[in-house]
């Protein structure tokens, strides 16, 4: 099976049934099949062809949501760039995969002529809200979006087997610039089926569309929705950093599952006055990809008694959804708790030697299934690093390297612990520490950068940068945040810089973070 045959199944089981509402806006599941068939058809006559790439520039949005859909069907992989990364990152990201197409708004074209340099990848670009004809794109042709009106309504003949590329989904890389995490058809269906089975989603379900389409939960939204024909309400990109707001929202849309990251919760729970909503039809919330504080767990239960909690566990690089559902009062462990994984699975907890390590002690999770990627895109010895072929019990088997630190409990149970190397989560985005710094030492300016990661209660872990300046130069926090800014997404940019002449050393000649981490800050 391929993600399109859950669209095409949903439109003829639930064809009057709203699949998008946004804005006052409602587009059935036979508007969606319709859209996406026409999206579909405008990509092919444009050029985009079977295993093409098509990169999504744009706020979440029906339209944005349509061309997920359309890019599949023409047979393409969509590339999904954070609508809040600079100009400059989408064109790293646009020549690294050799794009074929792009999607994005008007409002944002002027700024990528000077991004690209006259030396874009795409054969034309479609503007997802224009009605009248956009700005061209290094002399690329711009697609109105009221043209694919005109296009064939049927479903366009392209061969498309679970082996292909559905996507290519971008996430930090340690050498200074992302890497692109090549994701089948096989490996977004199983995770899709799984995901609705667990939590028992329906046509009768409402589900929140918070997640930005370059977040790995937003698969849950579109993919297990579509599957259930459930109706997924996009939370509009001007709402999306104010919790009141939003809570609100969901209560009158009476939404029945969400799956988030504890960071939006815990700020609903700190700016919304979640207490005096009705949220009666909310049956089953969701949480995944940074650790919920246990406290504020505990309050968020409270307040809804009748609702089911469950902490997942995922990975980027390998589409299963673990299932870790928690009573009250929840602990402490239970925010660390993995738990039940799908069938055909297998967690492997290794030395660095990649050999099984005992029960209670600390190893490094592998993890070896269907929905394991096909590798990251055009880096050969970065993927043959982490996806590699581990004997286990005289069996071979391909398994996944996660990064994660693990130890398993003697009653079966995986306990997280930790994060292998330098990577941390950033409001539910995976960051690679030595992304930031390598942009850092980047500028003229800085002779050293290093960033460490502060803890924070109510929203998460905050990034600090500690910065060498060379002899004789002068900058300050202000000039490297913009200086970040040009390349780097928001959650990536640290919030405060601390200046030193120069950096602690351990014994071995290598940085001292953990001396760092005690340092106060600065502006």
């Amino acid at each position: 099976m391929v993600i399109p045959a859950f669209l095409v199944d949903s439109a003829e089981r639930f064809g009057g049934n709203p699949a998008l509402v946004m804005d006052g806006r409602v587009l059935t599941y036979a508007g969606l099949e319709i859209a996406s068939n026409r999206m579909a058809r405008s990509l092919i006559r444009y050029g985009v062809k079977r295993g093409d790439r098509v990169a999504l520039w744009l706020p979440k949005s029906i339209e944005a949501i349509v061309s997920v859909w359309g890019i599949m069907k023409a047979g393409a992989a969509y590339v999904t760039v954070d609508p809040l990364a600079p100009p400059l990152r989408l064109a790293t990201i646009a020549r690294d995969c050799e794009i074929a197409g792009l999607v994005t708004t008007s409002d944002r074209a002027e700024s990528l002529n000077p991004a690209f340099g006259g030396d874009a990848p795409m054969g034309a670009v479609w503007y997802a809200d224009s009605a009248i004809d956009g700005p061209q794109i290094a002399n690329r042709p711009p697609i109105r979006w009221d043209e694919l009106d005109t296009e064939n309504e049927s479903l366009p003949s392209v061969a498309i087997d679970g082996e292909d590329l559905a996507s290519v989904q971008y996430t930090s890389g340690s050498s200074g610039t992302p890497k692109g995490v090549m994701v089948s058809h096989r490996a977004l269906v199983g995770q899709a089926e799984w995901s609705c089975k667990k939590f028992a989603l329906s046509s009768a379900d409402r589900l929140p569309g918070y997640t930005p389409l370059a977040g790995a939960m937003s698969s849950f939204e579109i993919f297990a929705g579509a599957r259930a024909g459930a109706t997924t309400y996009p939370v509009p990109a001007r709402l999306a950093p104010f919790p009141a707001p939003v809570a609100r929202s969901w209560s009158e849309q009476r939404l029945t599952a969400w799956f988030v990251v504890p960071s939006v919760l815990t700020m609903m729970l700190n700016g919304a006055n979640l207490g005096s909503l009705d949220l009666s039809p909310l049956r089953i919330v969701g949480f995944s990809g940074e650790k919920f504080p246990v406290e504020r767990l505990r309050e968020l239960m409270r307040l809804l008694p009748w609702v089911r909690f469950v902490n997942c566990y995922s990975r980027t690089e390998s589409k299963l959804r673990t299932w870790h559902e928690i009573k009250f009062p929840p602990q402490e462990s239970d925010t660390r708790r993995i738990g039940e994984t799908p069938p055909d699975w297998q967690f492997l907890v290794l030395d660095d030697d990649e050999r099984p390590v005992p029960d209670e002690t600390v190893g490094e999770l592998w993890i070896s299934g269907p929905g394991v990627m096909n590798g990251y895109w055009n880096l050969r010895e970065m993927t043959a690093e982490v996806l590699k072929v581990i004997e286990v019990d005289g069996k071979r088997i391909l398994a996944c390297r996660s990064g994660d630190l693990v130890k398993r409990h003697q009653d079966g149970t995986l306990e997280l612990v930790g994060r292998a190397g330098q990577q941390v989560k950033i409001r539910g985005h995976r960051v690679e520490i030595g992304e930031i710094e390598a942009v850092l030492s980047r500028h003229p300016a800085v002779m050293q950068a290093v960033v460490t990661v502060v803890l924070d209660d109510q929203i998460g872990n905050r990034l600090r940068a500690i910065i060498v300046l060379r002899d004789g130069a002068r900058s300050d926090g202000h000039t490297l945040k913009r200086h970040c800014a040009e390349v780097l997404p928001p959650h990536m940019v640290p919030e405060t810089f601390l200046f030193t002449s120069n950096l602690p050393l351990m014994s071995n000649g290598k940085i001292d973070r953990h001396t760092l981490l005690k340092q106060p800050d600065s502006g």
